[in-house]
């Protein structure tokens, strides 16, 4: 559990500093619409990437043969949620879509490299692999 508190309060600083990095020239290049629009993508990536941190936190204590499943479910996850996410709110919303585009790629690859970075350190920390028993070498 302590993988998914740690995943998390990563997740959280990454978005925090990016867009604390970002506030400056978004404002200035597109003014508060594009501000908004950094803002919403920061939160549905977010939301997407702390969601797809639960099968990790979940599964790696519980059934550690299994975290490499739960890694690859939880990325999947990410993606979909984020697609669906950031196309309710494109669609109804209607952002400011040059600035809600960049932030979109920007969020997305900084929180998968964290999840990454994580799901990696999951399958060190978890995952026991079985010695060998009997035979020769092949």
């Amino acid at each position: 559990m302590k993988v998914f508190f740690y995943s998390v309060l990563c997740l959280i600083a990454v978005v925090v500093i990016a867009g604390a990095i970002g506030y400056g020239p978004t404002r200035t290049q597109w003014g508060h619409d594009g501000v908004d629009s950094m803002i919403a993508m920061a939160v549905i990536c977010l939301s997407a990437a702390v969601v797809a941190a639960l099968p990790i936190g979940f599964v790696a204590p519980r059934w550690p043969s299994y975290i490499g499943q739960a890694v690859m479910a939880g990325t999947t996850i990410r993606l979909l949620l984020t697609a669906a996410l950031g196309y309710g709110y494109q669609r109804f919303a209607e952002p400011h879509l040059g600035s809600y585009l960049m932030w979109a790629g920007i969020f997305y690859l900084l929180l998968l490299a964290v999840e990454t970075s994580f799901g990696v350190v999951a399958v060190r920390r978890y995952y026991v692999t079985q010695p060998k028993t009997g035979g020769a070498p092949a």
